[in-house]
Protein backbone atom coordinates (compact mmCIF):
# COMPACT_ATOMS: atom_id res chain seq x y z
CA UNK A 1 0.00 0.00 0.00
CA UNK A 2 0.96 3.60 -0.76
CA UNK A 3 2.53 5.77 1.86
CA UNK A 4 0.49 8.79 0.36
CA UNK A 5 -1.93 8.91 -2.75
CA UNK A 6 -2.36 12.18 -4.20
CA UNK A 7 -5.03 11.98 -7.13
CA UNK A 8 -5.87 14.88 -9.66
CA UNK A 9 -5.22 17.19 -7.73
CA UNK A 10 -5.63 20.69 -8.82
CA UNK A 11 -5.54 24.33 -7.49
CA UNK A 12 -7.43 27.51 -9.07
CA UNK A 13 -6.25 31.25 -7.62
CA UNK A 14 -8.16 33.88 -9.43
CA UNK A 15 -8.70 32.12 -13.06
CA UNK A 16 -5.08 30.61 -12.31
CA UNK A 17 -4.69 27.03 -12.51
CA UNK A 18 -1.43 26.90 -10.61
CA UNK A 19 -1.59 22.80 -9.87
CA UNK A 20 -2.63 20.72 -13.02
CA UNK A 21 -4.34 17.66 -12.57
CA UNK A 22 -1.80 16.40 -10.24
CA UNK A 23 -1.68 12.40 -9.43
CA UNK A 24 1.02 10.45 -8.03
CA UNK A 25 2.08 7.88 -4.97
CA UNK A 26 4.60 7.47 -2.86
CA UNK A 27 5.86 4.30 -1.26
CA UNK A 28 7.39 2.72 1.63
CA UNK A 29 11.16 3.26 2.15
CA UNK A 30 10.95 5.70 -1.04
CA UNK A 31 12.45 8.82 -1.78
CA UNK A 32 11.09 10.64 -4.15
CA UNK A 33 12.75 14.26 -5.75
CA UNK A 34 9.96 16.17 -7.03
CA UNK A 35 11.33 18.86 -9.13
CA UNK A 36 10.55 21.64 -11.25
CA UNK A 37 11.88 25.73 -11.99
CA UNK A 38 10.16 28.09 -9.90
CA UNK A 39 6.69 28.73 -9.74
CA UNK A 40 6.05 25.31 -11.05
CA UNK A 41 3.42 24.20 -8.50
CA UNK A 42 6.20 22.33 -6.25
CA UNK A 43 5.23 24.31 -2.99
CA UNK A 44 1.98 25.13 -3.43
CA UNK A 45 1.61 20.78 -4.36
CA UNK A 46 2.98 20.16 -0.40
CA UNK A 47 1.56 23.05 1.07
CA UNK A 48 -2.07 20.87 -0.17
CA UNK A 49 -1.02 17.73 1.09
CA UNK A 50 -0.12 19.10 4.51
CA UNK A 51 -3.55 20.70 4.71
CA UNK A 52 -2.14 24.92 4.29
CA UNK A 53 -3.67 25.25 1.39
CA UNK A 54 -6.92 24.30 0.46
CA UNK A 55 -7.20 22.24 -2.88
CA UNK A 56 -9.77 23.26 -5.41
CA UNK A 57 -10.32 19.62 -6.52
CA UNK A 58 -8.73 16.14 -5.83
CA UNK A 59 -7.89 13.91 -3.24
CA UNK A 60 -4.99 12.96 -0.56
CA UNK A 61 -4.89 9.36 1.24
CA UNK A 62 -2.18 8.96 3.84
CA UNK A 63 -1.91 5.27 4.44
CA UNK A 64 -5.52 4.70 2.33
CA UNK A 65 -6.96 7.07 5.05
CA UNK A 66 -8.55 10.31 2.86
CA UNK A 67 -7.68 13.82 4.82
CA UNK A 68 -10.92 15.11 4.15
CA UNK A 69 -11.84 15.44 8.04
CA UNK A 70 -8.86 13.55 9.80
CA UNK A 71 -6.40 16.09 9.68
CA UNK A 72 -4.86 14.80 12.68
CA UNK A 73 -3.56 11.75 11.00
CA UNK A 74 -0.98 14.09 9.32
CA UNK A 75 0.91 14.91 12.83
CA UNK A 76 0.92 11.43 13.43
CA UNK A 77 2.71 10.36 10.59
CA UNK A 78 4.46 12.93 8.47
CA UNK A 79 6.93 15.08 9.56
CA UNK A 80 8.00 18.63 7.68
CA UNK A 81 10.73 21.03 6.81
CA UNK A 82 9.75 23.64 4.79
CA UNK A 83 12.18 25.83 3.11
CA UNK A 84 11.39 30.15 4.46
CA UNK A 85 8.90 28.52 6.94
CA UNK A 86 9.11 28.81 11.10
CA UNK A 87 10.66 25.70 11.84
CA UNK A 88 12.48 26.66 15.31
CA UNK A 89 12.17 28.89 17.82
CA UNK A 90 15.39 31.01 17.60
CA UNK A 91 15.38 32.22 21.11
CA UNK A 92 15.24 28.37 22.67
CA UNK A 93 18.07 25.98 22.58
CA UNK A 94 18.19 22.91 20.38
CA UNK A 95 16.68 20.94 23.30
CA UNK A 96 14.21 23.33 24.79
CA UNK A 97 13.07 23.17 20.81
CA UNK A 98 12.52 19.62 21.20
CA UNK A 99 10.66 20.28 24.37
CA UNK A 100 8.38 22.68 22.25
CA UNK A 101 7.82 21.14 19.16
CA UNK A 102 7.01 17.31 20.58
CA UNK A 103 4.79 18.75 22.63
CA UNK A 104 2.66 19.87 19.53
CA UNK A 105 2.89 16.42 18.83
CA UNK A 106 1.67 15.08 21.96
CA UNK A 107 4.51 13.45 23.08
CA UNK A 108 6.14 14.29 26.47
CA UNK A 109 9.07 15.97 27.49
CA UNK A 110 11.05 13.18 28.46
CA UNK A 111 11.03 11.47 25.12
CA UNK A 112 10.95 14.75 23.24
CA UNK A 113 14.40 15.35 24.69
CA UNK A 114 15.47 11.95 24.12
CA UNK A 115 14.58 11.59 20.94
CA UNK A 116 15.69 15.17 19.63
CA UNK A 117 19.13 14.10 21.46
CA UNK A 118 19.43 10.83 19.61
CA UNK A 119 18.74 12.60 16.23
CA UNK A 120 21.28 15.46 17.50
CA UNK A 121 23.82 12.72 17.91
CA UNK A 122 23.36 11.61 14.91
CA UNK A 123 23.98 14.44 12.86
CA UNK A 124 27.19 14.84 15.22
CA UNK A 125 26.12 17.64 16.80
CA UNK A 126 25.21 16.76 20.32
CA UNK A 127 27.05 19.44 21.78
CA UNK A 128 25.32 22.13 20.40
CA UNK A 129 22.03 20.73 22.75
CA UNK A 130 22.37 23.56 25.29
CA UNK A 131 23.18 27.02 22.65
CA UNK A 132 20.44 29.41 21.47
CA UNK A 133 19.45 28.34 18.13
CA UNK A 134 20.03 32.03 16.80
CA UNK A 135 23.75 31.19 17.70
CA UNK A 136 24.58 28.36 15.44
CA UNK A 137 25.22 28.24 11.99
CA UNK A 138 22.96 27.85 9.02
CA UNK A 139 23.83 24.33 8.69
CA UNK A 140 23.50 23.54 12.49
CA UNK A 141 19.90 25.55 12.70
CA UNK A 142 18.45 23.11 9.67
CA UNK A 143 19.71 20.06 11.02
CA UNK A 144 17.91 21.03 14.43
CA UNK A 145 15.01 21.99 12.31
CA UNK A 146 14.98 18.15 10.77
CA UNK A 147 15.93 16.62 14.28
CA UNK A 148 12.66 18.54 15.22
CA UNK A 149 10.87 17.30 12.19
CA UNK A 150 11.96 13.42 13.21
CA UNK A 151 10.92 13.53 17.31
CA UNK A 152 7.53 11.51 16.58
CA UNK A 153 9.52 9.01 13.93
CA UNK A 154 7.21 10.18 11.26
CA UNK A 155 6.59 7.37 8.01
CA UNK A 156 6.68 9.92 5.67
CA UNK A 157 9.36 13.05 6.00
CA UNK A 158 9.18 16.50 3.64
CA UNK A 159 12.06 18.29 3.10
CA UNK A 160 11.85 21.24 0.76
CA UNK A 161 15.01 22.47 0.17
CA UNK A 162 17.50 20.89 3.11
CA UNK A 163 20.39 21.59 1.76
CA UNK A 164 19.87 25.40 0.29
CA UNK A 165 22.63 27.42 1.16
CA UNK A 166 24.67 24.98 3.33
CA UNK A 167 28.52 24.40 3.14
CA UNK A 168 29.58 21.23 1.53
CA UNK A 169 30.32 19.31 4.89
CA UNK A 170 26.74 20.21 6.31
CA UNK A 171 24.92 19.24 2.84
CA UNK A 172 26.74 16.08 2.80
CA UNK A 173 25.86 14.98 6.68
CA UNK A 174 22.37 16.06 5.80
CA UNK A 175 22.33 13.56 2.94
CA UNK A 176 24.58 10.90 4.50
CA UNK A 177 21.84 10.83 7.45
CA UNK A 178 18.56 11.13 6.18
CA UNK A 179 19.80 8.37 2.99
CA UNK A 180 20.73 6.20 6.64
CA UNK A 181 17.19 6.70 8.38
CA UNK A 182 15.43 5.50 4.85
CA UNK A 183 16.84 2.33 4.82
CA UNK A 184 17.11 1.90 8.38
CA UNK A 185 13.67 3.29 9.39
CA UNK A 186 11.91 2.52 6.42
CA UNK A 187 10.74 5.97 5.91
CA UNK A 188 9.37 7.62 2.89
CA UNK A 189 10.80 10.80 1.92
CA UNK A 190 9.32 13.97 -0.69
CA UNK A 191 12.19 15.95 -1.41
CA UNK A 192 12.04 19.19 -3.32
CA UNK A 193 15.42 20.66 -4.22
CA UNK A 194 16.92 22.98 -7.11
CA UNK A 195 20.19 21.39 -6.28
CA UNK A 196 20.02 18.33 -9.14
CA UNK A 197 23.24 16.89 -6.86
CA UNK A 198 21.74 16.22 -3.79
CA UNK A 199 18.24 15.05 -5.90
CA UNK A 200 20.81 12.26 -8.16
CA UNK A 201 22.12 11.35 -4.89
CA UNK A 202 19.09 10.66 -2.56
CA UNK A 203 16.61 9.84 -4.65
CA UNK A 204 15.13 6.09 -5.32
CA UNK A 205 12.44 7.85 -7.65
CA UNK A 206 12.18 11.09 -9.80
CA UNK A 207 9.47 13.85 -10.86
CA UNK A 208 9.55 16.40 -12.74
CA UNK A 209 6.86 19.91 -13.24
CA UNK A 210 6.72 22.39 -15.18
CA UNK A 211 3.60 24.70 -15.06
CA UNK A 212 1.29 22.53 -12.77
CA UNK A 213 1.92 19.64 -14.56
CA UNK A 214 4.10 16.39 -14.51
CA UNK A 215 6.23 16.25 -17.15
CA UNK A 216 8.31 13.37 -16.02
CA UNK A 217 8.16 10.46 -13.82
CA UNK A 218 10.53 7.60 -13.33
CA UNK A 219 12.53 5.75 -11.37
CA UNK A 220 15.99 7.06 -10.44
CA UNK A 221 18.26 4.30 -11.79
CA UNK A 222 16.77 4.25 -14.73
CA UNK A 223 16.59 8.00 -15.25
CA UNK A 224 20.51 8.55 -16.74
CA UNK A 225 20.26 5.66 -19.07
CA UNK A 226 17.15 6.43 -20.74
CA UNK A 227 18.71 9.52 -21.91
CA UNK A 228 20.51 8.68 -25.10
CA UNK A 229 21.26 11.91 -26.16
CA UNK A 230 24.85 13.59 -27.02
CA UNK A 231 25.30 17.20 -25.64
CA UNK A 232 28.22 19.19 -26.39
CA UNK A 233 29.22 22.21 -24.68
CA UNK A 234 30.23 24.89 -27.10
CA UNK A 235 32.73 28.27 -25.68
CA UNK A 236 33.18 30.93 -28.11
CA UNK A 237 35.53 33.90 -28.09
CA UNK A 238 32.89 36.46 -28.94
CA UNK A 239 28.87 36.40 -29.21
CA UNK A 240 27.97 34.48 -32.06
CA UNK A 241 25.26 35.82 -34.60
CA UNK A 242 21.56 34.40 -35.21
CA UNK A 243 22.62 32.98 -38.36
CA UNK A 244 25.61 30.82 -36.83
CA UNK A 245 22.73 29.62 -34.19
CA UNK A 246 20.26 28.86 -36.98
CA UNK A 247 23.06 26.64 -39.07
CA UNK A 248 23.93 24.98 -35.20
CA UNK A 249 20.27 24.47 -34.80
CA UNK A 250 20.32 22.58 -37.60
CA UNK A 251 22.25 19.59 -36.11
CA UNK A 252 20.60 19.96 -32.81
CA UNK A 253 18.49 21.50 -30.07
CA UNK A 254 20.49 24.62 -28.84
CA UNK A 255 20.69 26.41 -25.19
CA UNK A 256 22.61 29.48 -24.45
CA UNK A 257 23.64 28.98 -21.15
CA UNK A 258 25.77 32.44 -20.80
CA UNK A 259 27.08 35.12 -23.03
CA UNK A 260 29.40 33.24 -25.15
CA UNK A 261 28.33 29.61 -24.26
CA UNK A 262 25.93 27.48 -25.83
CA UNK A 263 24.81 23.67 -25.19
CA UNK A 264 23.77 22.00 -28.11
CA UNK A 265 21.95 18.16 -27.91
CA UNK A 266 22.44 16.25 -31.07
CA UNK A 267 19.41 14.94 -33.26
CA UNK A 268 21.59 11.79 -33.32
CA UNK A 269 25.30 10.92 -32.96
CA UNK A 270 25.85 10.94 -36.27
CA UNK A 271 25.08 15.10 -36.93
CA UNK A 272 28.80 15.74 -34.42
CA UNK A 273 30.41 15.82 -38.32
CA UNK A 274 27.85 18.38 -39.05
CA UNK A 275 28.11 20.23 -35.91
CA UNK A 276 32.01 20.42 -36.51
CA UNK A 277 31.75 21.24 -40.05
CA UNK A 278 29.40 24.74 -39.15
CA UNK A 279 31.62 25.48 -36.24
CA UNK A 280 34.69 25.16 -38.38
CA UNK A 281 34.57 28.85 -39.22
CA UNK A 282 33.26 30.30 -36.41
CA UNK A 283 35.13 31.99 -33.49
CA UNK A 284 34.76 28.44 -31.32
CA UNK A 285 37.39 28.44 -28.41
CA UNK A 286 36.08 25.03 -26.75
CA UNK A 287 33.66 22.05 -27.94
CA UNK A 288 33.43 19.59 -24.68
CA UNK A 289 31.00 16.25 -24.64
CA UNK A 290 29.01 16.55 -21.47
CA UNK A 291 28.35 13.71 -18.88
CA UNK A 292 24.91 13.73 -18.59
CA UNK A 293 23.90 13.97 -14.95
CA UNK A 294 20.17 14.82 -13.77
CA UNK A 295 21.18 18.85 -14.26
CA UNK A 296 21.82 17.81 -17.80
CA UNK A 297 18.56 15.89 -17.92
CA UNK A 298 16.65 18.49 -16.32
CA UNK A 299 17.46 21.47 -18.07
CA UNK A 300 16.83 19.33 -21.30
CA UNK A 301 13.55 18.69 -20.41
CA UNK A 302 12.26 21.98 -19.14
CA UNK A 303 13.62 23.65 -22.68
CA UNK A 304 11.93 21.17 -24.61
CA UNK A 305 8.50 21.79 -23.15
CA UNK A 306 9.45 25.58 -23.93
CA UNK A 307 10.23 27.18 -20.48
CA UNK A 308 12.92 28.73 -19.57
CA UNK A 309 14.28 28.29 -15.60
Amino acid sequence: MAMLKVTNLKKMYQGFEAVHDISFELNPGEVLAFLGPNGAGKTTTIKMILNLIIPTSGEIEVFGEKLDNRHHYLLENIGAVLEGSRNLYWRMSPKENFIYWGGIRGISNKDAILNGLSYLDMFGIGDKKDIPVRELSRGMQQIVSICCALLHHPKILFLDEPTLGLDVNASDKIQEVISNLVQSENMSVLLTTHQMSVAQNLASRIIMIRQGQIIFDQLAPSVISSFDQDIYSLSFSKEITDNLIDLISQTGVVEKVGRMEYQVALNAPQKLPNLLQVLASSPITAVNKQTIDLEVLFRKLINQQGVAE
